[in-house]
């Protein structure tokens, strides 16, 4: 108080907060730059699905870093909640890359000129969420190490999806693939746990979707045999990332519940 007049409080001071203001929607419209010359339409449109995927990796970031918490705690139950909200993210994501399929490819190579110095690899999101899933391929860890730093992201993930999940399979038996044999032969035993493998088994089938979604739209626009942009191989890199497996001994033992049976 001054001369005995109240002082206005922040919050007095302070416009009211509205839905805009709240989710800062100017700022989010005015990121949409578009740089084809002339101006090609369905530019914007391949901005905003990229950056639409961004924010969802985000997301799905955000969410694994609880899950994998969650999972440390053995909190299942908890944890089997957020992946099944990541599956349904990374189905949506799958979805939106059908929308840009829609473009025609002379539309696309108006602009894609402008692109040449950059590529679709250098989505340090998605890498790192390939990474915080326990990816351990040989050649994509050089490649995160390359691109993104493999140091920073063992800072940012000491522990991965896979990591937090299959040290629950202690309990079960040494060796994972065994483990998951056990639990799909006893689910009855097991019930937490095999809600554990069928929600890690969807998380991997919607990663593959998505790949493969993405892999058609690549051949769709640029052809199955043309260099991507800024040198990469395309359509034909992003074929063999098909085979990546997050979770190889939950599919393993999958063959060997059909052998004994």
């Amino acid at each position: 108080m001054l001369n005995g007049e109240p002082e206005n409080s922040e919050n007095e001071t302070r416009e009211p907060l509205t839905y805009g203001s709240y989710l800062r929607v100017p700022e989010l419209l005015s990121l949409q730059t578009p740089l084809g010359e002339p101006p090609v339409h369905d530019e914007m449109l391949f901005i905003i699905i990229q950056q639409a995927q961004e924010l969802w990796f985000k997301q799905m970031l955000y969410e694994l870093h609880s899950i994998v918490q969650l999972l440390q705690e053995r909190n299942i139950p908890e944890a089997l909640r957020l992946i099944t909200r990541v599956n349904r993210i990374i189905r949506a994501v799958a979805s939106e890359v059908d929308i840009l399929a829609l473009m025609p490819p002379r539309e696309f190579h108006r602009f894609r000129r402008v692109l040449t110095p950059s590529s679709g690899f250098e989505s340090h999101q998605f890498r790192e969420l390939e990474f915080a899933s326990g990816l351990g391929d040989p050649t994509f860890v050089r490649l995160m190490d390359k691109y993104i730093g493999l140091a920073d992201l063992q800072e940012r993930w000491p522990m991965s999806l896979r990591d937090a999940a299959y040290a629950l399979l202690q309990d079960v038996a040494e060796d994972p693939t065994d483990a998951w044999t056990l639990i799909y032969n006893d689910t009855t035993r097991y019930p937490e746990m095999f809600a554990l493998a069928e929600a890690l088994s969807e998380y991997e089938i919607y990663f593959g979707e998505w790949r493969f979604h993405h892999i058609k739209l690549v051949e769709r626009t640029i052809g199955d045999h043309v260099p991507g942009t800024a040198g990469s191989s395309g359509a034909g890199y992003l074929g063999r990332t098909l085979q990546y497996r997050f979770f190889p001994e939950l599919w393993e033992a999958r063959n060997r519940v059909t052998q004994m049976n």
